[in-house]
């Protein structure tokens, strides 16, 4: 145990974080590349939120055994084969006393409106005629139009957020830090939509929700790195230090926080993954992939790519801290040289 604390201490007080900037950078780039040539190609698998789709529920009796949820899904399979359908979701409904099993699919593609509600209406009949100890309880059509302007408003949300955390970070920082953080965020998006591209993860509304966690998780990662950045900046004992020594400074100050924080989010998100129901991980896989993108990219990619942008700069933290204390010495002075009598 001594000797794996060692050798971290060792690793980290050799840590710099900017030599491995280019390679992370190599590394998102392919994803994402080849995550725009999917979306060219096939697009986002898009779920019943976006494209409309029907929801049947099958109620039974009293409480659904496995065995008997599983015979309810089979049938429901080989019912929705017949007219060239597949079971897009399905899930236990309703209290212990009386159960209920909720089945979805996709509208056909090319059928109209009133040839999917003929569709409909021969489903529900096959269902009660090969299920006869079960009542159809609920059976509708999911529109996708309320989908689409839940999708559009979200947009705009994540938008404007953007805006906002761009001039919260303009002001408390500075403007090239800002931006730094906003390509930061894109980054983390950008790789957690082009892994759900790869792995053809379907997308509904709850990946927008994890959009919106993970760009309010990155965010907090970053900050404290730009934080600590800000504070080497106003210490005399560092300034012989470029931007880029500043930066892998602080990402080396700020690493144990970072990765503590991150390691034991990833490992719920992780747990819950692995033994949450299956429907969550429309939620749960686009979280873990940007918790991971998150996390690299607030180490090896925000602090060093503020530093780039700061080379030659002439507005940096630094600059501007030592022109107020000029100002303010300046000032002082004034201020002194009037109160001294002058002597005759």
């Amino acid at each position: 145990m001594n000797l794996s604390k060692s050798k971290f201490a060792d690793f980290k007080n050799n840590f710099r974080a900017s030599k491995y900037t280019k390679y992370f950078l190599l590394f998102s780039a392919t994803l994402i590349l080849v995550g725009a040539i999917i979306l060219a190609t096939l697009g986002f698998n898009l779920g019943m939120d976006f494209t409309g789709g029907n929801i049947i529920e099958i109620q039974a009796s009293g409480e659904i055994s496995k065995e008997e949820y599983d015979t309810v899904i089979n049938v429901s399979r080989e019912v929705l084969d017949e007219y060239d359908l597949d079971l897009a979701q399905d899930q236990r409904v309703g209290e212990s006393g009386q159960q209920a099993v909720s089945i979805q699919y996709q509208n056909k593609d090319g059928a109209s409106t009133s040839d999917m509600e003929e569709i409909n209406s021969a489903i529900v009949e096959a269902l009660k005629e090969a299920l006869p100890d079960y009542t159809i309880v609920n059976a509708e059509s999911k529109s996708a139009v309320a989908s689409a302007e839940l999708l559009t408003n979200a947009l705009l949300a994540v938008f404007i957020s953007l805006i906002f955390i761009l001039i919260y970070i303009a002001i408390r920082f500075e403007f090239l830090s800002g931006v730094a953080a906003l390509i930061t965020l894109f980054h983390d998006v950008l790789i957690m939509c082009a892994c759900v591209l790869i792995f053809r993860v379907e997308i509904n509304s709850s990946f927008v929700a994890a959009i919106i966690t993970i760009l309010g998780y990155s965010i907090n990662n970053t900050i404290i790195v730009f934080d600590r950045i800000r504070e080497n900046l106003s210490m005399p004992s560092l300034e012989n230090l470029s931007n880029k020594e500043i930066a892998d400074l602080s990402i080396k100050q700020t690493l144990n926080r970072t990765l503590n924080t991150s390691i034991t989010t990833i490992l719920a998100i992780f747990m819950l993954a692995v033994i949450g129901v299956p429907q969550m991980s429309e939620f749960v896989i686009p979280i873990l992939i940007g918790l991971l993108a998150g996390t690299y990219a607030s180490i090896f990619i925000s602090a060093p790519l503020w530093a780039t942008m700061m080379r030659g700069g002439k507005h940096s933290i630094r600059e501007r801290a030592k022109a107020k204390a000029a100002k303010a010495k300046t000032s002082t002075n004034e201020v002194e040289a009037e109160a001294t009598p002058i002597e005759e």
